[in-house]
């Protein structure tokens, strides 16, 4: 029976993309992430290998930044072991950290979730060796992994909008007020209101 909590908030605000992953997935919901922002400042490699790139700074993907006195809607769901391994792997960039989190009924729960980390941080913990960082980063993108001055991969950034439609609009307008560019000012729903780039390719 599932066992380990997952707290998603960009991608895995969609049960369907969840459970691709993760097909022991069980007890898909809401709940409220306190203390933490969502932020567009991670390159992803693999949107970039399957995508083509129209812009070079168009390449952001989300993280979850700490942010004292801020929270978002996320979701949470339990999978097996070896389907968090899967997760595991599919986020193999992030720093993966233990959260309290608020359930619809008000009570308290914890689960894990994939938070920002730092290029030195990821090679000293992830990648051991040069070879491992080419294998999984290098053959696909060459400069820093986490960045400040970056936008939304337009692909990326359409899924999330259209898991979060799903979940209703009070999922969707949570996502955009909580979700910041990589300047980590201003908001996913400023942008868009101020002609930022289209998120539709």
């Amino acid at each position: 029976m599932p066992t380990i909590q997952v707290v998603g908030y960009g991608s895995l605000l969609s049960e369907a993309s969840a459970r691709r992953t993760a097909p022991s997935l069980a007890r898909f919901r809401l709940v409220r992430v306190p203390g933490y922002v969502r932020i567009f400042n991670k390159v992803s490699p693999a949107w970039m290998a399957r995508h083509e790139v129209r812009d070079e700074r168009q390449v952001a993907v989300l993280a979850a930044r700490e942010r004292a006195g801020a929270s978002f809607l996320g979701t949470a769901f339990a999978v097996d072991e070896d389907d968090f391994l899967s997760l595991f792997e599919r986020e193999h960039h992030y720093r993966w950290v233990e959260v309290a989190c608020v359930e619809e009924d008000g009570s308290a729960t914890t689960g894990r979730l994939c938070a920002e980390w730092t290029d030195a941080e990821y090679r000293l913990n992830r990648c051991v060796t040069e070879a491992e960082y080419e294998r999984r980063v290098g053959r696909f993108y060459e400069g820093a992994l986490w960045r400040d001055d970056v936008l939304p991969c337009p692909p990326y950034l359409e899924a999330c909008l259209e898991a979060a439609r799903s979940l209703g609009p009070r999922v969707y307008d949570d996502f955009c007020r909580t979700s910041f560019l990589a300047d980590g000012r201003t908001t996913i729903e400023a942008w868009l209101e101020n002609g930022g780039a289209s998120p539709r390719v």
